[in-house]
């Protein structure tokens, strides 16, 4: 198996499918597949750290955004914000003045900190994988069987054939499952830290 390049895998997935009325679907199916990986992966490689500079308070989430992890205020005493529900920030700052924030919130494609600041602010959040047509991604680059399994299991799917859902969404499962306990191994000893005295 020559994975190297999106039409190597193009060109695998439909020598496992042993199919020529299928051939023009295989991009169908891998985009599908990476629907599917994007809702059920949240691990390190998709981690990526940014600055963002707010204008009145607000800045818009980077296209790539999928979840946040973290955001910190860059300010004097640097320090994380606590994410608020929207209705949370308009019942209490519904003017939002300017001072040193400690909320943050979401809507639609973008975040307000509570109370209004532009100081620069280091957010941490997972990444949207890019789609395997356009650039070789790390799941593309680290675990090709997934890509291949999710590929064949959404083809088993358009075909309404029982045996091969039964064969390919086990094995999709088991590497999705292997990689995220994976990913939790390499954490290393997980530990809580507890500010101030302890009794």
């Amino acid at each position: 198996m020559a994975f190297t390049t999106y039409a190597d895998l193009q060109t695998d997935i439909a020598s496992w499918l042993a199919r020529d009325d299928l051939t023009d679907n295989i991009p169908d199916f891998i985009t599908l597949f990476e629907a599917v990986a994007a809702r059920k992966m949240k691990v390190r490689l998709q981690q990526v750290r940014v600055t963002l500079t707010p204008s009145s308070g607000s800045v818009a989430l980077p296209s790539d955004y999928l979840s946040w992890i973290r955001l910190t205020w860059t300010g004097s005493l640097r320090r994380d914000l606590q994410y608020a529900h929207p209705s949370y920030i308009q019942e209490h700052y519904p003017d939002n003045p300017s001072a040193n924030p400690n909320y943050f919130t979401i809507e639609g494609s973008t975040i307000t900190v509570a109370p209004s600041d532009d100081t620069a602010l280091d957010f941490l959040y997972n990444q949207k994988t890019a789609a395997v047509s356009t650039a070789l991604n790390w799941i593309w680059t680290n675990h090709p069987d997934l890509y291949l399994a999710g590929a064949m299991f959404e083809a088993a799917k358009f075909t309404k054939d029982p045996d091969a859902i039964q064969l390919w969404k086990p094995q999709r499962d088991e590497i999705f499952g292997e990689i995220q306990l994976m990913d939790f191994k390499a954490a290393g000893t997980l530990a809580i830290s507890v500010e101030g005295p302890t009794p």
